[in-house]
């Protein structure tokens, strides 16, 4: 990821105070409240009072007379604010997602760079959620998050101690804060579409639909006697993609050449009960979707793009060879 100078003053000498930085926050229309500064990010009073309506200048005094981090409420009261959290493999997970995402939206979000390493992006919507578990590795890791109404996130600028690391939350690019800009639900749907897309884990009743569908197809009267719908019907994904380099861990969710992590397509069933892999990425070579949506490729097309250029015909012969349809047998 390419950073924008920091924005956080670091010699602690010159940084604003807590109270003067709390009443910056809250003149941003963002509700505020202390945080300990032992480690935990935990608050120091009970916050949820705070979702309903703003500290008094008379809190804020007392509040931040002493060492205190300061938190920013998620939610209604804070204007529609909602954050997404970036977690385990941060940097990697960051920067496939922001390939996904439109140049000028994503520039237009701050993104704060947290004492854990890991990435806030904040924005405000008129649709927003709660506390979401968005992607997550198969091991049961959280790669992305959100932040929204019942949540709350450590401010930039905060003092010191608030993470157990010891780090600051600096903001790394976009609008400077206290400013969070307004997105449209269709934006937020992007962002959210591009986070999601990473997500790792197996679904079960997709895996049994999957399984099922499988060991039912030989019945069906589906069109074997050509090599590429035999191809369709019985190839197995594995030797389509894993020579072309692109890696899995379970067969569903699958990652494109040059990444180590990430979800860059999935196989999902058809409505005729084929396998067919849904492409996310953009970089994804010759499977690449187009733009921010998606692209969703048939085993003999995704055979015939990879392995043979995309001609097909090279590709039914290719097949052929290899035992597909009943003209061979």
């Amino acid at each position: 990821m390419n950073e924008r100078p920091s924005l956080h003053v670091g010699d602690s000498a010159i940084r604003p105070t807590q109270y003067s930085t709390a009443c910056e926050y809250l003149a941003g229309g963002m509700s505020v409240i202390p945080l300990r500064c032992d480690g935990s990010k935990s608050p120091r009073v009970a916050w949820n009072d705070y979702r309903q309506r703003f500290p008094s200048d008379d809190e804020l005094q007392s509040w931040f007379s002493r060492p205190a981090g300061i938190g920013i409420v998620c939610g209604i009261q804070s204007g529609g604010l909602e954050v997404l959290d970036f977690d385990e493999r941060a940097d990697i997970t960051f920067s496939s997602w922001c390939e996904r995402i439109p140049t000028e939206l994503i520039d237009r979000l701050p993104v704060v760079r947290t004492g854990g390493l890991g990435y806030h992006v904040l924005y405000r919507c008129s649709v927003i959620g709660g506390n979401t578990k968005i992607a997550m590795t198969a091991e049961g890791g959280v790669l992305v998050e959100s932040r929204g109404e019942g949540g709350y996130i450590v401010a930039a600028q905060s003092q010191d101690g608030v993470h157990s690391s010891g780090r600051h939350y600096v903001q790394l690019r976009g609008v400077a804060l206290p400013l969070v800009p307004i997105i449209t639900p269709e934006e937020r749907k992007l962002l959210w579409r591009a986070a999601a897309a990473m997500d790792e884990r197996v679904d079960p009743m997709a895996e049994y639909v999957r399984q099922r569908r499988s060991q039912l197809r030989p019945k069906a009267e589906s069109d074997t006697t050509t090599p590429w719908g035999d191809f369709d019907a019985r190839a197995d994904w594995s030797d389509i993609l894993e020579p072309a380099g692109w890696t899995t861990s379970r067969g569903i969710a699958w990652t494109r050449p040059g990444k180590q992590f990430g979800t860059s397509a999935k196989v999902a069933i058809a409505s005729d009960g084929t396998e067919v892999l849904v492409v996310y990425s953009s970089t994804a070579g010759p499977l690449a979707a187009e733009g921010t949506g998606h692209r969703t490729w048939g085993k003999f097309a995704a055979y015939a793009a990879l392995h043979h250029g995309g001609d097909r015909s090279a590709a039914a012969k290719a097949v052929l060879a290899l035992g597909y349809g009943r003209a061979s047998r």
